[in-house]
C-alpha cells in the first residue's frame, strides 16, 4: 500500500503542476501586491479538495448523469466568469482599486474553493484513483489516511507555488508582464470554459 501511495503522490504532483483551472486561478491570484489572495486561493482549493475526496470516500462517487452534467455546466459558467473578470482587470497592480478586498485572502479563498468544487474533471480523476487504490476490503485506516494525505500534499504544494511566485525574481518578471498576462489567463480560462461546456453538451 505504501508503494501505491508513493506512486499516487507522484501522479498528483504532475497533475497539480499541469495548466488546469486550479493552477490558472493560483497564478492569476498571486499577481497582486501581497501574497494574501494567493495563499487564500491555495486554502480554498485545499478545502475543496478535502470535500471532494471526503465525498468520494463516503460513497457519493456514483452521481446520476443529470447531476454530473449540472456540475460540469456550473463549472464552465464559473470558469467563464473568472476569465471575463481577468480580461476586465486593470493593467497594473500599482493602480488603486475601488474594492480594497480584491487582493484579500477571503476573495482568493472563495475563488479557489468554488473553482475546485465545480471542476468535475478533478472529481472524476479522484473517483478513478480511489477505485484503483481503495478496492473493497481495504482497511479503514487506509481509507482515512489516503484522503488526509492527498489534502496535505495538495495544500503544501499550492502554498509553495504561491510563495515561489512571490520571490523577487519571479515577481519582477510577472510585474513587467502585467499589461498582457492577466488577459492571457482570462482567454485561457474562457477557452477551458468553452471546451468544458462543449464536451458536456455533446455527451
Amino acid at each position: 500500500m505504501l508503494a501505491h501511495l508513493a506512486g499516487l503522490l507522484g501522479v498528483l504532483t504532475l497533475g497539480l503542476l499541469s495548466p488546469g483551472p486550479d493552477f490558472l486561478v493560483i497564478l492569476r491570484n498571486s499577481l497582486g501586491p501581497t501574497a494574501r489572495r494567493g495563499l487564500g486561493t491555495a486554502a480554498g482549493i485545499a478545502l475543496g479538495l478535502a470535500m471532494q475526496v471526503t465525498a468520494i470516500s463516503l460513497g457519493f462517487a456514483a452521481l446520476p448523469p443529470p447531476a454530473l452534467r449540472a456540475l460540469q455546466l456550473s463549472g464552465a459558467v464559473y470558469l467563464a466568469y473568472l476569465g471575463l473578470r481577468a480580461l476586465c482587470a486593470r493593467a497594473t497592480a500599482d493602480a488603486p482599486t475601488a474594492d480594497p478586498a480584491v487582493h484579500g485572502a477571503r476573495t482568493g479563498f472563495v475563488d479557489g474553493l468554488v473553482c475546485n468544487l465545480t471542476n468535475p474533471k478533478a472529481f472524476l480523476f479522484f473517483v478513478g484513483l480511489f477505485a484503483q487504490v481503495l478496492p473493497p476490503g481495504t482497511p479503514l485506516r487506509w481509507r482515512i489516511a489516503l484522503p488526509v494525505t492527498i489534502v496535505v500534499h495538495g495544500a503544501t504544494l499550492w502554498t509553495l507555488i504561491v510563495l515561489a511566485l512571490r520571490t523577487p525574481l519571479v515577481a519582477a518578471r510577472l510585474r513587467r508582464a502585467q499589461h498582457w498576462l492577466p488577459r492571457a489567463f482570462g482567454l485561457v480560462l474562457l477557452a477551458f470554459a468553452a471546451w468544458l461546456a462543449w464536451t458536456t453538451l455533446q455527451a
